[in-house]
């Protein structure tokens, strides 16, 4: 996928900070000393990614107290989630350089566990759910995001940057005051803080909340063109807490929202949660695994897809390719002991993984520092953390949303869906005129967005994947056509040329292209360009068969394509004795499989006399079956 609305310097490889990953995915060890990955790094290195992880760091942690908050936790969670998530995929995940923590998707399924059963069936649903994704990775259900058209993938990471954007209007929010009447089940959870009751910043601290907001995105902007050895997030955090407690506070005696508003960010080292005397953990039996499956499958799906997309977007990024096998089993075991050490579980992070490859990190010590970094924050560093401005952290988030959306697409769309009297009107035929997708990507593009929105990310992608294979059979259903080649004689055969798939989708217009009737005793179907694919398509060929049989008349297949003869060969038996096969030009042994009668038409004794001799004629006819002559 392309996607040029992504910062262009974000997709740039630094020399001697890049990542480079052997065929099966896996990070190549010289390779890895070479450019500076955990073994042999050179101190460069090392600074951009303990900077880089620095900074994912810091922008993690409001959202992780803030996902603890929605989903009725402890701040204290949240954090110890991101740093359990983010340090054993940093050790064991299949992408070096994608970031990884608690995320929203997986926050908002938790209420209704949390509300019926406690946090301690929470904690099985969460070790369930790495459970799930250690098995579907190691039989290779995370390759099935390589399916994924790219109006899919556009619509992942616009959808992404809208749910992103309106979760920042949380932080304009009064952090103090109760909600007043939370309506999450009658709105999508995107649009929920529109309507859930709590009032706004407003008056002289709206004011600068805005002027922080949009400083911090400024430097985020602009940071890049002018030095690429400071992070731009981490300088936008620091100049947003600079102007917050040197202007703001200092100067005009008011504030803005800090961390510290939210909930403290500390707590202590985790234990397992069975020897921690908070919670009573049910016993692991047939009750408590029927109260926990549903949402542990629920949160697999949403936690594989949204880490195997986000791994193909850091693959493009970085121009570096990641292991979607080992990220699945990475993501399944963080999981696992983030639920038994009482973390709420979490996946991949799109926006903190564009802002850790943005800012120049490429190798695993960049999620490792960052763990760490949490780590710290939570044992040691809280009141620090505690004083950032939120409004600073919600411009770096921000700028994540500019970054992850794909403006290009809009413009697509909206060229895609104007009516062709229109596009030669306001268009220029050398610009973007020239550059119409079909409308069925433009739709798709579309709904994929707005289900992102309105449902959730795993919803999302299967319609749009349902919606492109549906257009893509309907498409290639029209592909297939029947050409007769000019027939002389009515002693000869009349020959038919087959192009294109022959499958469940072209069978009807296939059976169309024939004249029966009109056709002589003797029809040969030559599938030197076409294919038969599937079930469907010998059935098809049967009916055909029938139909010619019916009228006196037989029908031989020439099999010239070379996967052809070996369908044939494993479903001979499925062909009906109406219908000859030759292989590479020579006749083989016609089929004995018993008549299907599809269109109810009988079988004639002459019919089967004449067979029979054929048949005894043609015992003695050389074949040629892949590559080897035997004789029938």
């Amino acid at each position: 996928m392309s996607h040029r609305a992504l910062d262009e310097t974000s997709c740039d490889e630094e020399s001697g900070s890049g990542s480079e990953t052997s065929e099966d995915g896996f990070d190549d060890v010289n390779s890895s000393k070479r450019k500076g990955s955990v073994i042999g790094c050179t101190p460069t290195f090392l600074m951009t990614e303990a900077l880089c992880g620095i900074t994912v760091a810091l922008a993690m942690v409001p959202e992780a107290v803030a996902f603890s908050l929605s989903a009725g936790l402890k701040p204290k969670v949240g954090l110890l989630t991101t740093f359990i998530i983010s340090l054993f995929t940093s050790l064991v995940g299949g992408r070096p350089a994608m970031a990884s923590g608690a995320t929203g998707s997986i926050a908002v399924l938790l209420s209704p566990i949390l509300a019926s059963h406690g946090k301690e069936y929470m904690f099985y649903a969460i070790i369930l759910m790495g459970i799930f994704e250690i098995a579907l990775g190691l039989i290779g259900m995370g390759n099935l995001v390589r399916l994924v058209p790219i109006p899919v993938e556009i619509g992942f990471c616009n959808g992404l940057a809208l749910v992103i954007a309106f979760a920042q209007l949380n932080s304009f929010k009064m952090p103090e005051e109760p909600s007043a009447g939370r309506l999450l089940s009658d709105v999508p959870e995107a649009f929920s803080p529109l309507v859930d009751g709590k009032p706004w910043v407003s008056g002289q601290s709206a004011i600068f909340f805005g002027v922080i907001v949009l400083t911090a995105f400024l430097v985020c902007i602009f940071m890049p063109k002018l030095t690429e050895r400071v992070p731009a997030a981490l300088a936008a955090i620091a100049v947003g807490t600079a102007v917050e407690w040197g202007v703001v506070r200092a100067i005009f005696h008011s504030s803005t929202t800090l961390i510290g508003d939210l909930g403290s960010a500390g707590g202590s080292f985790p234990l397992p949660v069975w020897f921690d005397s908070q919670y009573q953990m049910p016993p692991l039996n047939g009750t408590t695994f029927g109260a926990v499956v549903s949402l542990a499958i629920t949160m697999t799906a949403i936690g594989m897809l949204e880490s195997c997309m986000t791994l193909t977007v850091v693959d493009e990024i970085t121009k570096s390719k990641g292991n979607v096998v080992q990220e699945c089993v990475g993501q399944g075991v963080a999981n696992i002991v983030c639920g038994a050490f009482g973390g709420m579980g979490g996946c991949a992070m799109l926006g903190q993984s564009i802002i850790n490859v943005s800012s120049g990190a490429r190798g695993r010590a960049s999620m490792f520092f960052c763990s760490i970094f949490v780590l710290f924050i939570l044992l040691l560093a809280y009141p620090v953390i505690d004083i950032l401005p939120v409004a600073a952290l919600t411009g770096v988030m921000f700028n994540v949303v500019y970054r992850t959306m794909v403006w290009s697409s809009l413009k697509l769309m909206v060229v895609a869906l104007l009516p062709l009297r229109l596009r030669n009107r306001c268009l220029r035929a050398d610009g973007s005129r020239a550059k119409k997708v079909p409308r069925a990507d433009a739709f798709v593009i579309m709904v994929v967005t707005i289900m992102t929105l309105l449902t959730d990310l795993a919803k999302a992608v299967i319609c749009g994947v349902a919606i492109s294979v549906l257009m893509y059979v309907y498409e290639s259903a029209e592909f297939i056509s029947v050409a007769p080649r000019e027939w002389c004689s009515t002693d000869e055969p009349k020959i038919y040329d087959v192009h294109g798939v022959l499958f469940f989708g072209s069978t009807s217009k296939f059976l169309e292209c024939f004249s029966v009737e009109k056709d002589p005793e003797k029809v040969r179907l030559v599938f030197e360009s076409s294919y038969v694919s599937d079930y469907s398509a010998l059935e098809a060929l049967n009916k055909l068969g029938e139909r010619y049989h019916a009228c006196g008349k037989h029908l031989t297949l020439e099999l010239l394509h070379p996967n052809n003869s070996k369908i044939i060969d494993k479903a001979q038996k499925l062909l009906g004795k109406e219908i000859g096969v030759e292989i590479d030009g020579a006749l083989a042994l016609p089929m004995v499989s018993e008549q299907h009668r599809i269109e109810g038409f009988g079988t004639t004794n002459s019919f089967l006399l004449s067979r029979g001799a054929d048949a005894a004629a043609s015992l003695s006819v050389p074949i040629r079956r892949q590559g080897r002559t035997s004789t029938i």
